[in-house]
C-alpha cells in the first residue's frame, strides 16, 4: 500500500484533505440516518434531492448523475413512488421518455428532516463574510470534482489490477 500523502504535501494540505473526507463521512452518516427514518435507501434519498433541486428528471439523467444503471433507477423510482416521495410521468415533449417528479408531500416529509440543519447552516454562514463563503464554496466545488474524478478512476475495469488484489477482495465485510 502506498503512503496516502507525499513528502511534498504540507501539513495544511493534509489537514484540509482529512477535514473534507471527515465532512464527507458526516454527510454520509446524516444521509443514512435520514434515509432510514424515511424508510428508503440512501441512493433513493440522493435521487429525491436531485429531483427537488433540478425538477422533473429523466431516468437516463438520474442514472448519469448518480452513476447507476437505468434499471437501478427504475427500481429506485418504484420505491420512491410506493413511499409517496415521487411519481413517474410520460415526458410530454418525448412520449418515449419517463420523467421522475418529486411529490410535494414526499418533498415536505424528506426536507423536514433537514430543517434544523438548514437553520444551523444559515447561522454559521452569517459568521463569515461573502468573500470567505465564496472561497469555501470554491473549495467544496473543487473537492466534489476531485471525488467525481476519483470515482471514475476506481470504477474503471482495470482499477483492481492497479491497486492490487487485496484492494479488489470485498469478501471481508469489515473492508466493505
Amino acid at each position: 500500500m502506498s503512503e496516502p500523502f507525499s513528502a511534498r504535501e504540507t501539513p495544511p494540505a493534509r489537514e484540509l484533505t482529512h477535514a473534507l473526507l471527515d465532512l464527507s463521512s458526516a454527510v454520509d452518516h446524516v444521509g443514512r440516518a435520514a434515509a432510514a427514518r424515511l424508510g428508503i435507501h440512501r441512493t433513493d434519498l440522493i435521487c429525491l434531492n436531485l429531483l427537488l433541486r433540478n425538477g422533473p428528471t429523466s431516468a437516463g439523467e438520474v442514472a448519469g448523475a448518480l452513476g447507476v444503471t437505468t434499471a437501478a433507477v427504475s427500481a429506485m423510482a418504484a420505491r420512491l413512488e410506493a413511499g409517496g416521495y415521487a411519481r413517474r410521468e410520460i415526458d410530454p415533449a418525448d412520449r418515449r421518455r419517463i420523467l421522475l417528479h418529486a411529490s410535494p408531500d414526499g418533498a415536505r416529509r424528506a426536507s423536514g428532516l433537514f430543517d434544523d440543519l438548514h437553520r444551523a447552516s444559515a447561522a454559521l454562514a452569517e459568521q463569515y463574510g461573502e468573500d470567505d463563503l465564496r472561497r469555501v464554496l470554491e473549495v467544496l466545488d473543487r473537492f466534489g470534482a476531485l471525488l467525481d474524478g476519483q470515482a471514475a478512476v476506481v470504477t474503471r475495469p482495470d482499477a483492481a489490477r492497479r491497486t492490487g488484489p487485496a484492494a479488489a477482495d470485498t469478501s471481508d465485510p469489515a473492508r466493505g
